[in-house]
């Protein structure tokens, strides 16, 4: 089941949490913006930094880039980590709660 639509902004270089820290999520699309260089944003299972990277996305130079992860998403059991590196300037991050 699924619940509780959500989207989530990213700050400028900071990571965070997607929706509650250790929630099961199903992230549908993350959309990231870069400077200068091409930003990179990893989706980690889990709370922090040390969880499993599930996917790796780089941005576009200078622009936004979208990324979609279709309908059915993509789960993240034990919560979902975004871990962007500090070229990533801005983004959004929308999900659902898994029940």
């Amino acid at each position: 089941m699924i619940v509780n639509a959500g989207t989530q902004a990213i700050a400028s270089g900071t990571d965070a949490a997607v929706g509650s820290s250790g929630a099961a999520v199903r992230v549908f699309t993350v959309h990231i913006i870069s400077d200068g260089t091409a930003g990179v944003a990893i989706l980690r299972n889990g709370t922090s930094t040390a969880g499993a990277a599930y996917v790796t996305e780089s941005g576009t130079i200078n622009t936004g880039k979208t990324i979609n992860y279709g309908t059915q998403g993509m789960v993240f059991p034990s919560g979902c980590f975004l871990d962007v590196d500090s070229h990533v300037t801005a983004g959004i991050v929308t999900y659902n709660y898994v029940k």
